[in-house]
């Protein structure tokens, strides 16, 4: 058994770019030295890749975070200080005048010089039960619905007043949801009941203050605070894209469909409510992706699966095309874009160890040491967390199981790429990572490459395909549209008819036979662009 194992983990290192013969330890022969082709223009065609703005160190001159930040990514969340403690202190609200005073200048910096770079703001978060002021949701000024509510508004319109035309997406609200939530049927089970503060656990003054004066018999419940959140940023940012985002949305049995079952409630009320808005009131879902390598397969199974030559229905969780259709990426992207989302991956990044404290160095970034450190090579486990004894003997085999993780969740986006806007590592490298003993980023703490940056920068030349993953989804809706046409001479001018037919044949030689994403998305814009031009023919006189 123990001989298998090594032959799988060596197997890891070798499925992708390696050439050569087996070596002893996994992916030692992948050259990491060569610089990664930019991973803003690897997936310009396929979806924006972001990073975070951790403080001025960020975008410092002449330093190796600003020159990765313009090297690789187009969008950037603030990792703290557009979250409501930092715009508005708890010191900031006087609870005798009800004055607030706001601190906005760290944020309008990482605003202002994020746009001077010619780079988007995604704002991170409006309403959250961490990191927010407590009298904003708590005691004598915040405690009763009443005043909650109040105060929500209150800050939701001052904080997308002051960034409105600078920041064009907003995470809303922010993890919601109780932890753990393998299991939920929505056929049977309200989502409600898994809010924090519920009768499942967790805790959210969001949640209490709102239940604090709820007239249940007016149909009042805690849950509205959700639906307030969005109604107040629908009103004060009219133009920006609103966003739900929680994490172990993995969890597609469990978490993911009770984050659709809100969103998709609150979206149904909301259009009730206002019918003269078009849009809907949630529009796109996060999913942070703080997973684990070994416990967060990439794909569906083969039923399921977009990807089935790359699944493996017999691996084991932590080696090369696992599978999961109750836990997996890809079955929690096909349940959130089949209910009608965007789908977004807000918080990447892949923890080697099995537990959140699992590592051997512990939680403090003082005992941080790179997976390829020689001097802790056999450092693989410590009492009560030994989850890869018996699989690897050397840790650096992680940093390859690692990568072919990554690799297989960047060939999962790039399958669903036409409802995934947004890509955000969260991070630039592991000792910066807030999880730093866990090593989750595609970089060292000296900013060497890892293997993770060669299998997310070529996550086709790691998993050995010969073609590049595409998704060619919209394209068959929109070549479905036109079958559904009645496309004929006598309803249309031949002219206009003849170039919807001339784009039909193109779109269909390029799903026949593949291409890029690039040539995918030319041909479905051509094919849609012609529907679009297509002129009824004008009856003759008398007929």
């Amino acid at each position: 058994m123990a001989g298998a194992v090594a032959a799988a983990v060596v197997a890891v290192g070798l499925a992708g770019p390696a050439q050569g013969a087996a070596v002893p330890v996994a992916g030692a022969d992948v050259d990491t030295t060569t610089p990664i082709a930019s991973l803003r223009e690897t997936y310009r065609d396929y979806f924006d890749v972001g990073n975070i703005y951790s403080g001025p160190q960020t975008y410092a001159a002449g330093s190796p975070n600003s020159a990765s930040v313009e090297r690789h990514y187009g969008v950037m969340t603030a990792e703290n200080i557009m979250k409501p403690d930092q715009l508005l202190p708890n010191t900031g609200i006087d609870p005798v005048s009800g004055a607030w005073t706001y601190t906005w200048g760290p944020a309008d910096t990482f605003v202002d010089q994020t746009a001077a770079r010619g780079m988007t703001v995604h704002g991170h978060v409006l309403v959250w039960h961490s990191q927010s002021p407590a009298r904003l949701n708590s005691g004598a000024t915040g405690g009763t619905r009443d005043q909650a509510q109040a105060n929500m508004e209150r800050y939701v319109e001052d904080v997308l007043t002051h960034f409105s035309g600078r920041v064009p997406t907003w995470d809303v609200v922010n993890e919601a949801f109780v932890d753990e939530l393998s299991a939920f049927d929505p056929e049977t089970q309200d989502w409600r009941d898994f809010l924090r503060g519920g009768p499942n656990g967790g805790q959210s003054n969001w949640y209490s203050a709102y239940a604090n004066g709820a007239d249940a018999a007016a149909g009042e419940t805690p849950s509205d605070f959700l639906y307030d959140a969005y109604v107040y940023a629908r009103t004060y940012g009219p133009e920006v894209r609103l966003e739900y985002n929680d994490f172990n949305v993995f969890q597609s049995e469990g978490k993911a469909e009770a984050i659709v079952a809100m969103a998709t409630d609150l979206n149904a009320r909301y259009a009730a409510e206002h019918p003269e808005d078009p849009r809907p009131l949630v529009e796109a879902i996060g999913d942070q992706s703080h997973n684990y390598i070994a416990q967060t397969p990439a794909f569906a199974c083969e039923s399921l699966t977009r990807l089935p030559g790359l699944v493996d229905e017999q691996a084991e969780e932590w080696q090369p095309g696992a599978c999961s259709d109750e836990a997996s990426v890809e079955r929690s992207v096909q349940l959130i874009t089949e209910a009608g989302f965007v789908v977004n991956m807000s918080e990447l990044d892949l923890f080697v160890w099995e537990a959140y404290n699992g590592q051997p160095e512990g939680d403090s970034v003082a005992g941080y040491r790179d997976l390829r450190d020689p001097a802790v090579a056999d450092r693989i486990s410590r009492p009560g967390f030994t989850y890869w004894e018996g699989k690897i003997t050397d840790r650096r085999e992680l940093e390859a199981i690692q990568a072919q993780r990554y690799a297989e969740f960047m060939a999962v986006y790039k399958a669903y790429s036409q409802d995934i806007d947004r890509v955000t590592f969260w991070g630039l490298q592991d000792r910066l990572s807030w999880r730093a003993t866990h090593n989750p980023l595609l970089f060292n703490s000296d900013w060497s490459q890892k293997l993770a940056a060669v299998a997310v920068a070529d996550p086709e030349g790691w998993l050995g395909l010969d073609a590049p993953v595409t998704d060619t989804s919209t394209l068959r809706e929109t070549l479905d549209e036109v079958e559904a046409l009645r496309l004929r001479g006598g309803t249309y001018t031949g002219r206009s008819l003849a170039e919807v037919q001339v784009a039909r044949r193109q779109a269909l030689q390029v799903e026949r036979t593949g291409g890029t994403q690039a040539d995918v998305n030319s041909a479905e814009a051509a094919l849609a662009a012609a529907v679009d031009a297509l002129e009824p023919r004008t009856p003759r006189a008398g007929r």
